[in-house]
C-alpha cells in the first residue's frame, strides 16, 4: 500500500509540476505578447511619442537649470580666492573651491537619487512584486497608449506623467493595504 501511495503521489506531483510549468510558460508568453504589441503601438502613437519627448525635455531642462545653479554657486563661492594676493595661488584656489563645491553638490545629488531609487525599489519589491503589478502596469500602458487621444481631450495631461502617476497611486494603495493587513494579523 505504501509503495502504491508513493507511486501515485509522485505521479500527481509530476503532473502538478508539468501543469505549473505550462501555466508559467503561458503567462510569460502572454505577458511578452501584450508588452510587445503595446510597445509597437506606442511607437506608432504620435500623441504618446510627443508626450514622451516633452516629458524628457522637461526633465532635461530641470537638470540643466539645477546644474547651472550649482556652477553659479561654485563660481560665487570660489570668489573667496580673490582676496589672495598671489595670482597663481588665487587661480588654483579659485578652481579648487569651484570643483569642490560643484563636485560636492553632484555627489550629494547622486547619493540622494540612489537612496530614493533604493527605497522605491525596496517598497516595490516588498509590496508589489507579483503578477497583479505586471497586469496593472500593462493595462495602464495600454489605456494610455490606445486611448491617448481621448485622454488628452478630457485631461490635458502628459501621458507619460499619467502612467507614472497611476503607478505611484497603485504602489501607495498596495502599501496601505499591506500595512492594514499586517496590523490586523492577516499576513
Amino acid at each position: 500500500m505504501k509503495e502504491r501511495y508513493d507511486t501515485q503521489r509522485e505521479k500527481i506531483a509530476g503532473r502538478y509540476k508539468a501543469k505549473t510549468a505550462m501555466y508559467e510558460a503561458l503567462m510569460f508568453l502572454l505577458i511578452w505578447y501584450s508588452a510587445s504589441t503595446t510597445l509597437f503601438q506606442m511607437i506608432r502613437s504620435k500623441v504618446f511619442i510627443s508626450d514622451c519627448g516633452r516629458f524628457f525635455d522637461t526633465i532635461a531642462t530641470f537638470i540643466q537649470t539645477i546644474a547651472g545653479w550649482i556652477v553659479l554657486t561654485g563660481k560665487n563661492v570660489a570668489q573667496i580666492s580673490d582676496g589672495i594676493s598671489n595670482p597663481v595661488v588665487a587661480g588654483i584656489g579659485y578652481w579648487l573651491i569651484r570643483i569642490l563645491v560643484c563636485g560636492g553638490c553632484l555627489v550629494s545629488a547622486g547619493i540622494l537619487l540612489a537612496f530614493i531609487g533604493i527605497k522605491i525599489a525596496g517598497l516595490y519589491k516588498k509590496c508589489c512584486w507579483d503578477m497583479i503589478t505586471i497586469l496593472v502596469t500593462l493595462i495602464s500602458m495600454e489605456i494610455a497608449i490606445y486611448f491617448g487621444d481621448w485622454i488628452k481631450t478630457v485631461l490635458p495631461i502628459n501621458l507619460l506623467f499619467f502612467l507614472l502617476f497611476v503607478q505611484l497611486v497603485y504602489v501607495g494603495i498596495r502599501w496601505y493595504v499591506k500595512g492594514c493587513r499586517e496590523n490586523r494579523g492577516c499576513v
